[in-house]
C-alpha cells in the first residue's frame, strides 16, 4: 500500500452536506450574482465554476467559494 504521508482526503463540513458535484449554485462574486457548478468539495468550501455571469470575463473563471456563501436554487439556502 503506498504511503501518503498524513494526506487525508477532505472531509466537507456540514454545510457542504448540502451539495453535490456538478450541482448548479448561486452565489456573489465580485458583488454579482453569479451561477456556477460544483466542481470539487473541500473541508469548509467548494470549487465552482462560474457557468453564467453579468460579466463576460468571468464566464468559465474558477474561484474557491465558503459553503455558507452558496445557494441551492432549488431551495433558495
Amino acid at each position: 500500500m503506498a504511503n501518503t504521508y498524513g494526506f487525508k482526503s477532505p472531509q466537507p463540513s456540514f454545510l457542504g452536506e448540502r451539495f453535490s458535484l456538478g450541482q448548479e449554485v448561486f452565489f456573489e462574486y465580485k458583488k454579482e450574482t453569479q451561477v456556477g457548478i460544483v466542481k470539487n468539495k473541500l473541508n469548509n468550501s467548494a470549487v465552482v465554476k462560474i457557468i453564467k455571469s453579468e460579466t463576460a470575463d468571468l464566464i468559465d473563471f474558477t474561484t474557491v467559494i465558503s459553503y455558507s456563501d452558496l445557494i441551492d436554487p432549488k431551495t433558495n439556502f
